[in-house]
């Protein structure tokens, strides 16, 4: 309390300190650390995006919630290293938990992903790096926070407890959505649904010996908008190439992420590649066309030892591999950011110089190429084409969807070119999505059906049977006698 005697202006300059102060003890008293620690700092992306400051879309993280509140209550009683070492193992949970549902990773996914992280350049993305540098600071702050157990100790731990209740209920209301609900340990016990069983593909691949060719697209899920569809697709549509090829399209189901697609497609099975090669029972696509007498080459814009893919490509029947460094070599020209290898919308003349030189044995070839350069995060303006994004996303409504979709339309212009070269055409095509975009935004995500992706397939159109002898000189004859009649009429 100020003296009444103090002059008024003494009272007013003596009391914006002591408003300060109180401001400062509130802060810092022990219901309010305890709720920092427990619950506001630890889950404060969340907490920003279900106040719609930030436009990030995260699967439900009830169980951390409540695992961040426990630690913040047990603080009060335990070594602060125990606590931290409980909190670090908890905000692991938290990643692993998120990474998985977001990204459609499976254990076996995550943890190959994780041991491969090191040829990816992280920092490269403005989000990526963002996001690393706001979890190291709720840490520091959280544990911060955690720290003194005496003051702790006098916090109002039902208030903690029934605040983080209703903010696990909330979180799960808000965020549960089909979209993650669809990691490949989810799909295990579900019948395998490959678009090569589906359109027919895999059923007429090497049957009449023409060169087969499989493009899984990184990331192509199935748009809602039909009109972004045939936007995406229109270089399949051309007349030139519709002259020589039935195309038809559908979705199909996928389960998990890129290497869950291969599988998926090359080999029918849900089974993780490292298990499926232990026991490699010899009928993947490439072995299947192998023993047809064909030559098997695969193609991927990033490193080879990326989920080991130099290793088990040959195991599944490729006899040739290309990658980032010896196609880079070629082209040129990088593409991306934390996926930074070479692009895809360079590799046409790359596939037709490979297809020109595996014929020189006199064997019908099957191409296999997985694109790279629309893997989340999606570097900006690398895109041979143009849709006019702008800050509105132009006709596909939202700006990152719009440049996912400037280069998938690339890789189908890619398809198209190769589709015409007399060293690959004609061959029967197919072009399919791996699984949906894993964007971090809610709304991007809604652009696209939950748990399918696109695919279409080109088949070669069938050359009108050239007439036996016998039979052409039957046809002439009966032209004559036509012309010969109406000659007859005309008199």
């Amino acid at each position: 309390m100020l003296p009444s005697s103090m002059p008024a202006d003494a009272r007013q300059a003596a009391q914006g300190p002591q408003k300060w102060s109180m401001f400062f003890n509130a802060l810092v008293s022990p219901n309010v650390r305890l709720l920092a620690g427990g619950l506001l700092i630890p889950n404060l992306i969340s907490l920003a995006t279900m106040a719609s400051l930030v436009d990030i879309g995260f699967p439900p993280r009830s169980i951390a919630i409540a695992l961040y509140a426990s630690i913040a209550i047990l603080a009060r009683r335990i070594p602060f290293m125990i606590t931290a070492a409980l909190f670090l193992a908890a905000l692991t949970f938290d990643v692993v938990q998120t990474l998985s549902l977001m990204f459609g990773l499976g254990l076996g996914d995550l943890m190959a992903a994780v041991d491969h992280a090191r040829r990816i350049n992280f920092f490269a993305s403005p989000l990526y790096f963002a996001l690393i540098a706001i979890l190291v600071m709720t840490t520091s702050a959280t544990l911060a926070c955690l720290r003194p157990r005496a003051v702790l100790m006098k916090a109002n731990i039902p208030v903690l407890f029934f605040v983080a209740q209703a903010f696990g209920v909330l979180d799960y209301v808000s965020n549960a959505s089909p979209h993650y609900h669809f990691g490949s340990t989810m799909g295990s016990s579900e019948p395998v649904q490959s678009a090569a069983e589906v359109s027919g593909f895999r059923a007429a691949a090497g049957a009449d010996g023409k060169n087969v060719v499989l493009v899984i697209v990184e990331s192509l899920g199935y748009l809602l908008d039909q009109n972004a569809r045939a936007r995406i697709a229109e270089p399949l549509y051309d007349q030139s190439l519709t002259r020589d090829y039935t195309v038809t399209s559908g979705k199909t189901v996928y389960f998990g992420s890129t290497t869950s697609g291969e599988m998926r497609e090359l080999c029918n099975t849900r089974t993780f590649y490292t298990e499926y090669v232990q026991n490699d029972t010899n009928t993947c696509l490439p072995d299947l066309l192998a023993a047809r007498g064909y030559s098997n080459i695969a193609m991927h814009g990033f490193a080879g030892g990326m989920f080991e893919r130099e290793r088990w490509y040959p195991t599944i029947g490729f006899d040739q591999e290309f990658f980032r460094d010896e196609l880079v070599k070629t082209t040129h020209r990088v593409c991306g950011s934390a996926f930074a290898g070479a692009c895809d919308a360079d590799l046409a003349p790359v596939i037709s110089a490979a297809s020109r030189d595996a014929g020189k044995q006199g064997k019908p070839r099957f191409i296999y190429w997985l694109t790279l350069n629309t893997h989340i995060p999606v570097a900006p303006s690398q895109a041979l084409t143009d849709f006019h994004c702008g800050i509105d996303g132009g006709v596909f409504g939202r700006p990152k969807v719009c440049r996912m979709a400037e280069l998938w339309h690339d890789v189908f212009a890619v398809v198209a070119k190769i589709a015409r070269d007399p060293a690959v055409a004609p061959a029967d095509i197919l072009v399919v999505g791996d699984h949906a975009p894993p964007f971090w935004s809610r709304h991007d995500r809604a652009q696209f059906e939950p748990g399918q992706v696109a695919w279409y397939r080109l088949q070669p159109r069938r050359a009108p049977p050239m007439p036996m002898p016998d039979a052409l000189n039957q046809q002439r004859a009966s032209v004559n006698d036509a012309a010969s009649l109406n000659l007859v009429n005309s008199r």
